[in-house]
């Protein structure tokens, strides 16, 4: 059976830190879940190969989950690619990126992307490719791919939504946004995301294999074993702290 490689590009949430980047995942080498600030320097760092990048998974598109597209798109066109890529998104992803596209003075008169767009509601199955509308504003779409038996789960930004865990159900690995810890309950709720508990319940209602950790508040990030501590509150099974350059196989 083949290996499902995922690759932590970005692991932290809202801003920029020391230690991480934002949001960003690459599945095997073709499939970018969201382009956060900082994605496309630590792409660089671990030598990945962009030309092999076809598909592009926007969750939402809040800077720290899309501010890097058009950097990439422009170092794609620097190497002269050619070749058609994807970007999914939720709505009018197409106006958004273009939009992005004309507000950073792209030029037209050289540009050679070759670009389609996937327009979606949530409720979307595209080959390998499942979405699903999450509890956030702006809208967020979580998505599940599937690929040669094995299934892993981006939750995107969330507050705590028992459905998700229907969505995940099964899968090898989860990826879920932990933004706060426990006891930081009200500000989760109130800017749509989730805590380290909250986390670890979809992770045992999905019954899933592997629960990955990220998009850490900048101001918990010196709190990774308590993010850990309390997530194996609810679910038993692997906890991974995602971390920036890291690289997980299934």
């Amino acid at each position: 059976m083949k290996v499902l490689r995922i690759t932590f590009i970005g692991s932290g949430g809202v801003a920029v830190t020391k230690e991480r980047c934002c949001a960003c995942f690459l599945i095997d080498q073709d499939i970018l879940m969201d382009c956060g600030t900082g994605a496309v320097i630590n792409l660089r760092k671990m030598d990945i190969d962009l030309t092999r990048i076809k598909k592009i998974l926007i969750s939402h598109y809040h800077a720290d989950h899309i501010s890097d597209l058009i950097p990439l798109l422009w170092a794609l066109e620097l190497e002269g690619y050619k070749e058609p890529i994807e970007i999914m998104g939720y709505g009018k992803i197409e106006k958004v990126v273009k939009s992005m596209l004309k507000t950073m003075k792209t030029p037209d008169a050289y540009t050679i992307f070759n670009l389609k767009f996937t327009p979606l509601k949530g409720k979307e199955k595209i080959g390998e490719i499942q979405c699903f509308l999450t509890k956030h504003e702006p809208k967020n779409l979580a998505y599940r791919i599937e690929r040669d038996g094995k299934s892993v789960c981006y939750s995107g930004d969330t507050r705590f939504y028992r459905s998700l865990a229907k969505f995940a159900s099964n899968c090898n690995v989860l990826i879920h946004d932990t933004t706060f810890l426990d006891g930081q309950e009200d500000i989760a709720t109130l800017t749509n995301h989730s805590t380290a508990s909250q986390a670890g319940k979809i992770a045992r209602l999905a019954n899933v294999d592997i629960l990955v950790l990220t998009h850490f508040f900048p101001g918990n990030t010196k709190n990774e074993d308590e993010y850990v501590k309390q997530a194996s509150k609810e679910f038993k099974g692997e906890i991974i702290v995602a971390k920036d350059l890291q690289t997980i196989e299934i």
